[in-house]
């Protein structure tokens, strides 16, 4: 096994987990890679992605809150305002993966003013979650597929 080639074929998915979970899993499929190390690399990924926003950000929201208030202009009867005031981080964290990202999802977390740590938390569970799902659910396909065409 070439130790190196196989690093690399990591760090591509490293790399398209950073910014997007659903692309990570094929491309670490196609690459001949473990699912296992798939969800591991794709869960680490994010995780990274989640803490670079949450404890390097931290110039970045004060210049945000300077530049438009403490508070976000949003209406506190939106469906998304209730439901963010109903589940916190924990649904942030479980969403985030399928809809924003961990960049975006961490970045909305900090300008609602939730605490840091829990959403960190949070968010690495749910990527981890998700990529256990995305995995799971493109082995089962690919796997399906072979057994119809072959």
């Amino acid at each position: 096994m070439d130790v190196l080639a196989e690093l690399g074929k990591i760090a591509s998915v490293f790399g398209v987990a950073f910014f997007s979970l659903w692309g990570a899993v094929p491309v670490g499929l196609a690459l001949g890679l473990s699912p296992v190390i798939i969800t591991i690399t794709c869960a680490i990924s994010y995780g990274v992605g989640a803490w670079l926003v949450l404890f390097l950000g931290e110039p970045f929201r004060r210049w945000l809150y300077q530049r438009i208030g403490h508070k976000l202009p949003a209406d506190p009867n939106s469906r998304t305002r209730r439901l963010l005031d109903k589940y916190g981080a924990v649904g942030l964290g479980g969403i985030a993966p399928v809809t924003l990202g961990s960049q975006l999802g961490a970045l909305l977390g900090l300008m609602i003013n939730m605490p840091r740590g829990r959403l960190f938390v949070a968010l690495v569970i749910g990527g981890l979650v998700w990529s256990i799902v995305f995995t799971l659910a493109f082995i089962l396909g690919v796997a399906g597929v072979q057994a119809v065409i072959g």
